[in-house]
């Protein structure tokens, strides 16, 4: 079980979960009520990252049609550092701060399989959280 499997996992009882082909290329993942709805057209490796952040709607905001953005701002920034949260722990990121050695961004993003700018973002969260 990779871990986009294992998100939609750990969620199947609370949220069913389709990934749609006929969705806009400029839309890579949706929630509505409880159904979340991925673009089929991506790769899983940033499946799993849009999962994430559809996610962390249901987690951290009231169920509607989030689509407009400018509208909906302050829901948008929480679901993404929920998701920021989920697919990088602290304590991985604490592992590396504590490291006697200097470890560069793409390090910590390659062992972690994920893009840099995802682990920038988490550090940036974990620091104005008073974490790291």
């Amino acid at each position: 079980m990779d871990r986009l499997e294992k998100l939609i996992d750990e969620y199947h009882d609370e949220l069913s979960f389709e990934f749609r082909s006929d969705m806009p290329d400029s839309l890579s993942g949706l929630i509505v009520d409880n159904n979340v709805f991925i673009n089929s057209n991506i790769d899983r490796d940033q499946a799993y990252i849009v999962l994430a952040e559809e996610i962390g709607h249901y987690e951290t905001s009231s169920p509607k049609d989030i689509t407009n953005y400018k509208l909906h701002r302050k829901e948008e920034i929480q679901a993404r550092r929920w998701s920021y949260k989920k697919v990088v722990p602290v304590h991985y990121l604490k592992k590396y701060s504590e490291a006697k050695d200097k470890v560069y961004l793409y390090q910590i993003a390659e062992e972690l399989d994920l893009p840099e700018d995802v682990i920038e973002k988490s550090i940036e969260v974990y620091k104005l959280e008073g974490k790291l």
